[in-house]
């Protein structure tokens, strides 16, 4: 019994770390929580192998990479990714980020100025430093002609949280993005997409360095270029 006890303890261990190994960690600005769940069920059916995701604002997810924990996969914006010192190998572009202003229900606007109507006095945007459609919000409403607008915006963390304030009728409008606004379309009063008055919003998935040549991340990356994957990113306004 001695001697066959480390053996089963050694096949154990191995088993385990087996089973570690399949696990592939990813983690992603909340914004993008709807395209990488989609994301990650195509992969689960396709391989058998499971995804474990973390969402939350830019800084916490760019905190929680830092920290490790075996994260090899980070979606967000290419220029906050690659401005906060991550060790990422290489990066793979998903598509461009749409800022969206959204109404709540029984409020309409076709144009930003209208924001400076007394209609709007409560307005909800993303964190201006740690989201990335925060700092969108932010650049767009730092013009001089927007400067009384900017007076009014409430900062309340990520997207979804920004337009849930939207869709309870907390506030009159809020900032969100294209892959929000489409899914809840329905229940605003408007969308108005914003093109112009912000840096261009590059979304990526980062390879994390050390993770490149494992072949869960191969085999999850490939699937962008899948048939699915493209329907995926045209549903997330990507």
């Amino acid at each position: 019994m001695k001697r066959i006890l480390p053996v089963i303890i050694c096949i154990l261990m191995l088993f385990c770390s087996n089973l570690q190994a399949e696990v592939l960690r990813t983690a992603a600005g909340a914004g993008y929580k709807k395209f990488v769940e989609r994301w990650a069920t195509l992969y689960q059916d396709q391989s058998g192998k499971k995804v474990e995701r973390i969402y939350g604002n830019m800084g916490q997810v760019t905190a929680q990479v830092k920290q490790g924990g075996g994260i090899c996969i980070v979606v967000g914006d290419k220029s906050y990714l690659a401005s906060h010192g991550l060790p990422i190998d290489s990066y793979i572009t998903i598509g461009q980020g749409r800022p969206v202003l959204v109404t709540r229900k029984g409020l309409t606007l076709t144009s930003l100025a209208e924001l400076k109507k007394a209609d709007f006095a409560r307005i909800a945007a993303p964190d201006f430093s740690k989201a990335i459609y925060g700092r969108a919000a932010q650049q767009i409403l730092s013009q001089p002609t927007y400067h009384e607008v900017l007076a009014k915006v409430m900062a309340v963390g990520t997207v979804p949280r920004s337009g849930a304030y939207a869709l309870s009728g907390e506030v009159d409008a809020a900032f969100v993005n294209m892959s929000f606004a489409l899914a809840n379309r329905n229940k605003f009063g408007s969308l108005l997409e914003l093109t112009s008055g912000f840096e261009p919003i590059e979304i990526v998935a980062g390879i994390i360095t050390g993770c490149e040549e494992k072949a869960e991340v191969g085999t999850f990356t490939r699937l962008l270029q899948s048939e699915a994957m493209q329907a995926n990113k045209l549903a997330a306004g990507l």
